[in-house]
């Protein structure tokens, strides 16, 4: 077993910044394709013919949004990350 390389106070704090910077900027982005969800408007609602319902529950109880867009007559369904500070706001 390898001796585990030793680290100044300086270069943690610098260290939790750096996390804290890129938490942040993947948070951006992870919101970037959910501003208007949850709490986005209602435009349609659809029975479920052949769809699984299974899948959509499962990808929201793992915190990510489900969207939609048409190709060639094809409805595609689409799990998105939702970032934490959304995903906790959503379900508080």
């Amino acid at each position: 077993m390898s001796k585990r390389k030793i680290i100044s106070q300086r270069e943690a704090r610098s260290l939790l910044r750096r996390v804290a910077q890129l938490e942040a900027a993947e948070d951006n982005r992870r919101n970037a394709w959910v501003m208007d969800y949850p709490g986005g408007v209602h435009i349609h609602s659809m029975g479920a013919n052949g769809i699984d319902l299974g899948i959509v529950r499962t990808a929201r109880k793992l915190g990510h949004a489900v969207v939609c867009n048409e190709a060639n007559g094809v409805l595609q369904l689409y799990a998105l990350p939702i970032s934490t500070k959304a995903y906790e706001e959503a379900t508080a």
